[in-house]
């Protein structure tokens, strides 16, 4: 196993790659261990990502958590082994994003404030990420994508990006052959990192073998030629076409010149927060959907919310009773769908949701969720009603019950005196 350099006393390498536009630090650490035909771990020692650790340290693993952030001493080494500059190597970096996606972000997010928790959301693949098969496949007209493919996105690992538009296909978790995680592997940021025989479009699971002993070979499958999976893309084009213009919203906010600012129940708020509130209804619409069902864009999002609901609903009632199992029975329901189908599904509600005219308009869609919440699981309601991160607005709304003409306070009143916001519309 290789042992850790003097990062200070790296040299630049004869040969290095330009990262493609969005590419993540795993995608292009695969793609220069290919062109150099090392494995992915020799290169992570050799260009200085061990960082602070004494020279000599036997190293068996390459941590998750540099594919989102890296400290200055790695990050310098990097740059001048790769040839890069700065700007390029915080560009192959996901925590960057927490800037525009709120669950990344130290300052909506409570736990990401905490160096020992970071970047653990369950709406962060930080053990994970997803792919598109075209993507990967590379651009023809160029010979570097042709040999080493194309870009692994960073953006991919954001579960609220659920579709590649250019190719106007949805986004994979699985590989098509083995049925595993292509990149799941909670111990390092890209998995079987000694293994350097594979190609970066290649899948890294590790098959299943016989004997526990026996040396588990990788599935090698063909990302790049994965066929399109039916139970997938909805055929139906009205569906489709609600889909992807969800995400193309949402890639707008997310998109480094997008608007620093959002209506979220009628109200601006900042647009990394407003990915926490879009966590929050969509979370809310899972637990307890039928209820929202009526408002489904189209029938065949409804139904794909039918099964997903039912499987939660199921295995939330098999720790709804357990004792000291809070965390279990939140995650149930506030975990991301896996299928990005589901994702599309319930995003495009919430985010229609949020999208009413203020609070009152929300209240509409929101309050009888809020309500139906709290009546089936009523500490597990609350929480989500009122989830840090989330914006005040929203939680106004969502716990504001209808009030009669007789009361003094409302809604308006209320949100105005916390300050610090105003309407979205005139």
């Amino acid at each position: 196993m290789p042992e850790a350099l003097d990062a200070s006393q790296l040299r630049p390498m004869a040969r290095s790659l330009d990262p493609l536009e969005g590419e993540a630090l795993s995608g292009y650490l695969l793609r220069l261990a290919h062109r150099l035909g090392v494995d992915p771990l020799h290169l992570y020692v050799r260009t200085g990502l061990t960082g602070t650790r004494l020279e000599g340290t036997k190293i068996t693993r390459v941590s998750p958590a540099l594919g989102f952030s890296l400290d200055d001493v790695s990050l310098e080494a990097f740059g001048r082994t790769t040839r890069l500059s700065r700007e390029e190597v915080t560009g192959l970096l996901v925590a960057p994003l927490g800037a525009r996606y709120g669950p990344l972000s130290t300052e909506y997010s409570r736990s990401q404030a905490d160096e020992r928790t970071r970047f653990v959301s369950p709406w962060v693949l930080s053990d994970r990420t997803q792919y598109c098969p075209d993507c990967l496949a590379g651009d023809s007209s160029s010979q570097i994508e042709q040999v080493h493919g194309g870009a692994w996105q960073r953006i991919w690992r954001l579960s609220a990006v659920f579709a590649c538009l250019r190719h106007r296909r949805f986004l994979r978790q699985r590989c098509p052959n083995c049925g595993e995680h292509v990149q799941g592997d909670a111990k390092n940021l890209i998995a079987r990192p000694r293994d350097g025989e594979l190609h970066p479009t290649q899948c890294r699971a590790s098959t299943p073998v016989e004997t526990l002993r026996a040396v588990r070979p990788a599935c090698g499958a063909d990302l790049a030629k994965a066929d399109r999976p039916r139970d997938l893309l909805p055929t139906a084009s009205r569906t489709r076409e609600a889909a992807f213009a969800t995400q193309a919203r949402l890639l707008t906010l997310l998109a480094p010149d997008g608007p620093e600012h959002v209506s979220s129940v009628g109200w601006l708020i900042p647009t990394a927060q407003y990915f926490n509130d879009l966590r929050t209804v969509a979370t809310l619409i899972l637990m307890t959907w039928p209820e929202a069902r009526p408002h489904a864009a189209t029938r065949t999002l409804a139904k794909i919310l039918d099964h997903e609901a039912e499987q939660r609903h199921r295995a939330f009632e098999n720790v709804r009773d357990t004792p000291g199992a809070y965390r279990r029975k939140v995650s149930v329901y506030i975990a991301p769908p896996e299928n990005p189908a589901v994702t599309a599904a319930v995003l495009e509600m919430a985010d229609r949701f949020l999208s009413a005219r203020d609070e009152r308009e929300a209240a509409r869609f929101l309050e009888f969720l809020a309500v139906e919440a709290t009546y089936i699981h009523r500490k597990v309601g609350y929480a989500l009603r009122t989830k840090p991160g989330t914006s005040f607005p929203l939680q106004v709304a969502l716990l504001a019950h209808r009030r009669g003409e007789s009361k003094a306070a409302t809604a308006e009143e209320i949100i105005t005196k916390r300050g610090g916001f105003r309407r979205a519309h005139r």
